[in-house]
């Protein structure tokens, strides 16, 4: 869910869920797949954070949700800041496999927008709250 706000897959669909059988009814979530960064659409989800929150692709909205995943208190911004981390070095990678400068410019929209900035300014925010506490 993190994933797709931060790249701007507005393609996430519930086809593009799965889970794969492991062994003896046990079941496990099939890793990503069809993930697509769009940098010339509008910014919103096709499967929901919440009904609250409707298509809204906010990372706000992803981890007001956590509990809901099973995610404890604290561990849902250690989930984000991995995938924030990962999804930030997206032009290194684009380089790495031979986009051109064009190309990664053009892309640029996707991996680049305000939701990633307000979010670098809330987790700065409550590092600084939780060192506090330390």
């Amino acid at each position: 869910m993190v994933f797709n706000i931060l790249i701007n897959n507005v393609d996430d669909h519930l086809n593009n869920h799965g889970f794969l059988h492991h062994a003896h009814g046990q079941w496990n979530l099939a890793p990503a797949f069809d993930l697509n960064p769009f940098p010339d659409k509008e910014r919103a989800l096709k499967t929901w954070v919440s009904e609250e929150a409707g298509d809204v692709a906010s990372l706000e909205e992803a981890l007001a949700v956590a509990p809901l995943f099973g995610l404890t208190k604290g561990a849902e911004q250690v989930v984000l800041d991995e995938v924030k981390s990962t999804v930030t070095q997206w032009k290194a990678v684009a380089r790495s496999i031979g986009m051109s400068s064009a190309d990664i410019d053009s892309f640029a929209p996707a991996f680049e927008h305000a939701e990633l900035k307000t979010e670098a300014t809330r987790s700065s925010a409550v590092r600084g709250r939780l060192s506090k506490l330390k």
